[in-house]
């Protein structure tokens, strides 16, 4: 254990060595002495005592020499220091021989750059406001107020609340008044050529003409509203018959809808829960009904509903389908359509509308090249909006493809919608003749694609053979009996050109094509 330095002494309270001559601890912050402790302790319990800074000659001002011209700039100003006489001090004019000055107090603290003046009691000035003077060389007059009425009423009553009430009461009335005899043209228009509605919580929304009559959200509550059809002004043309139906041609409702294609697939995809595997979204559908129109591309599911206005739970749905075009011919309200779940895209959306099955290329496929809709499939991406928290696919077959791609061309001029995707936009086949009868056969090609389409009905048309591409058609087939009575034994007979098996090789063509003109004849 090391002893201690001379130079050193223990603290009395935590016992750490202290050089000597110190005030306090360094470890603990103790005072090392009892007696400069307790002093320590009266100076903080009694009153700070009061000093006042004597200001140098020729420096002084008085009150009266203050700017205070300078109240708007909030800077504030060095405090000036003035000679405060006690009450022995104060003498008449006559006895005061010469100035009296303070006593120099006993120095308190650390040195200064002037001498401190103590008082014995505070003493308390008021200095009174000056009254604004006018600056110099303003000449400009002062604003006069207006003369008030002398009615005898105080002016505490005349401005009470119910007075103030009534007063406004009749400055309602009166601007109501006013405005009697005005023109309402239903709404503010735009530079664009919209029109500025108010939705039912007062928020601001922009719509087009073409939504007239048409309901919508709020984009910024959520608020479901109701675009207004025609301005009060066109009432009276109406009933003249002078006035527009509803439409630029006075047409329908129904009647817009151009193309209307049935029975499409809605795939609602949720992409944190998507599995890129083949067919995976196959089976996750809605059946929709898709309408083409000037103003919107329309998706209604016609599936059953449980109840509520415009229920069509129980009914099948051709009769749900012709409803809701017989609603729609009234020119209602879509959101109101007696249909399941609908949705809009308005018309200046829908050039977002693009193919995403199949796609050019693997690496710009969103799915990885991947037929998650259906092997052969079509799948097309409807335009997003804020209203859809996840993006809406239809997918469909090949024919429904044709009938999608030619609705868009017509109705808003997108044209060429598949076109670098390999894609047949007709039917494509190839003709050949049977080898019996010499009846021309009309083989379909791309038979893969009519296969994943349910709107197709194919038939066998002709069997071929894979060694020498010989074909004999069905009614050939019957009539020289080739592989028995029925075509299951048609992939071990032997071919009538080259005697090799014939193998599975079937020509499909479309129901209504498969016509064979010696059946025909001899019938």
């Amino acid at each position: 254990m090391s002893q201690a330095s001379p130079k050193e002494t223990p603290c009395p309270d935590c016992g750490e060595m202290v050089r000597v001559n110190s005030l306090r601890c360094w470890n603990c912050g103790a005072f090392m002495n009892t007696e400069v402790e307790q002093r320590f302790i009266a100076m903080q319990s009694g009153p700070r005592p009061i000093i006042f800074s004597e200001v140098p000659e020729g420096e002084m001002q008085s009150a009266g020499d203050i700017d205070d011209d300078d109240d708007d700039d909030f800077q504030l100003k060095t405090p000036i220091a003035r000679e405060i006489p006690t009450p022995a001090q104060f003498q008449a004019p006559s006895e005061q021989a010469a100035p009296v000055s303070p006593p120099a107090p006993a120095a308190t603290g650390p040195a200064t750059s002037g001498a401190a003046t103590s008082v014995d009691a505070p003493i308390q000035i008021k200095i009174e406001p000056e009254a604004e003077q006018p600056a110099a060389g303003d000449d400009s007059p002062k604003a006069e107020r207006r003369p008030q009425p002398d009615t005898g009423v105080a002016h505490s009553v005349a401005t009470g609340g119910d007075a103030l009430l009534d007063i406004a009461i009749q400055e309602e009335r009166e601007v109501r008044k006013r405005s009697k005899g005005r023109k309402v043209l239903g709404g503010l228009r735009t530079p664009g050529g919209g029109l500025i509605i108010f939705c039912p919580y007062g928020c601001r929304v922009e719509v087009k003409e073409t939504h007239r009559g048409m309901t919508g959200r709020c984009p910024r509550c959520q608020a479901p509203f109701i675009v207004p059809i025609d301005p009060p002004i066109f009432k009276k043309q109406k009933a003249d018959g002078t006035a527009e139906t509803g439409t630029a041609s006075g047409t329908t409702a129904a009647e817009k809808f151009a193309v209307w294609l049935n029975d499409l697939h809605l795939h609602v995809v949720d992409p944190s829960k998507l599995k890129l595997k083949a067919d995976s979204l196959m089976k996750e559908f809605t059946e929709v009904d898709v309408a083409f129109s000037q103003d919107v591309l329309l998706v209604a599911s016609l599936a059953k509903k449980g109840g509520g206005l415009f229920s069509k739970g129980g009914e099948k749905k051709e009769d749900v389908r012709a409803a809701l075009q017989a609603y729609l011919a009234e020119n209602k309200a879509i959101e109101e359509a007696p249909a399941g779940e609908k949705h809009l895209f308005a018309a200046h959306d829908v050039p977002q509308v693009k193919v995403v099955q199949p796609a050019p290329s693997r690496a710009s496929s969103i799915f990885h090249g991947i037929p998650v809709f259906g092997t052969n499939r079509i799948a097309v991406q409807l335009p997003l909006n804020e209203k859809t928290e996840h993006p809406f696919y239809l997918s469909m077959g090949i024919t429904e493809f044709w009938k999608f791609a030619k609705g868009m061309e017509e109705v808003y001029g997108i044209t060429g919608l598949g076109d670098d995707l390999g894609l047949p936009m007709a039917p494509r086949s190839d003709v050949t003749k049977c080898h019996y009868t010499d009846a021309p056969i009309k083989a379909l090609l791309d038979i893969d694609l009519y296969r994943a389409d349910p709107t197709v009905q194919l038939e066998v048309a002709g069997y071929q053979c894979g060694a020498c591409k010989m074909t004999v058609s069905e009614a050939g087939r019957k009539k020289e009996n080739l592989g028995g009575k029925s075509p299951k034994g048609i992939a071990k007979a032997k071919c009538p050109k080259c005697g090799s098996k014939m193998g599975e090789n079937l020509l499909y063509s479309f129901k209504e094509d498969v016509v064979d003109p010696s059946l025909a004849s001899s019938t």
